[in-house]
């Protein structure tokens, strides 16, 4: 019998390095130490499939800007940053004027 759900549609979505860790990152705890915490070291990390590197994104997990070029099929529901349309990133620097000339 098919299943009424909704089926759940992914996008791809751009990923700072530091979020594509947090993720894909491997653990083992090694020792506890005398105040009794865990302590683990690294001994993997995923390589990312990297695509379009020097783009500039937002990256949809934690909002930063990224030139990772690292994309993963996300559900644009459960993300925090979405490029949407509605708002739009204005960079504000002090006493530069966009008239300005580079000389």
């Amino acid at each position: 019998m098919a299943d009424n759900a909704a089926a759940v549609s992914l996008l791809p979505m751009a990923v700072c390095e530091s979020c594509w860790l947090d993720d894909h990152a491997h653990w083992q705890p090694e020792s506890i130490d005398s105040t009794g915490n865990v302590l683990v070291r690294l001994v993997g990390v995923d390589v990312p499939i990297k695509i379009n590197s020097g783009s500039v994104e937002v990256c949809c997990m934690c909002g930063a800007l990224t030139v990772s070029g690292i994309y993963e099929l996300k559900d644009p529901s459960k993300i925090y940053f979405t490029d949407n349309g509605d708002e739009k990133f204005e960079l504000d620097i002090e006493g530069f004027d966009v008239g300005d000339e580079f000389d």
